[in-house]
């Protein structure tokens, strides 16, 4: 018997979407079905945005649905209001994020992102290493 893509993110998320189910102000619970990616796809991905290679996990959960959308209201005096939404992009929409406006450090270390234009003086003393940042949300 094959589960339904609802089944498997009710199963990998702690029955979220079952626990909302059971809550008597909640309503209007809308989950979208989209089949998973292609293992094609998302090595296309990561050849088109190297050398950054996407999470393990998340190319697992990619396999299983191309992104999340789950969203819900809460009824209070007979009136559905919007209340909460758990949103992955699809793989098609996973874009870089520009770091140039942040500073990013660790212990000891500075780091400068991949898409830093600027080459002064203290930049040159900085340890450089690769940082991306992606938007998946």
């Amino acid at each position: 018997q094959t589960q339904s893509i609802r089944d498997i993110f009710d199963n990998i998320s702690l029955s979220v979407i079952s626990f909302l189910e059971d809550q008597k102000r909640v309503a209007e619970i809308e989950f979208a079905e989209r089949l998973g990616v292609a293992e094609t796809a998302l090595n296309c991905w990561e050849e088109e945005h190297g050398p950054y290679k996407l999470p393990d996990d998340y190319k697992a959960f990619l396999q299983i649905s191309d992104g999340l959308q789950l969203t819900w209201k809460i009824v209070k005096n007979a009136v559905a209001y919007p209340l909460g939404s758990m949103h992955l992009n699809k793989l098609s929409e996973v874009k870089m994020v520009k770091l140039s406006k942040f500073k990013l450090s660790a212990v000891g270390q500075d780091y400068v992102s991949s898409d830093d234009e600027t080459d002064n003086e203290d930049k040159k003393e900085t340890k450089k290493q690769s940082i991306a940042a992606f938007d998946i949300d």
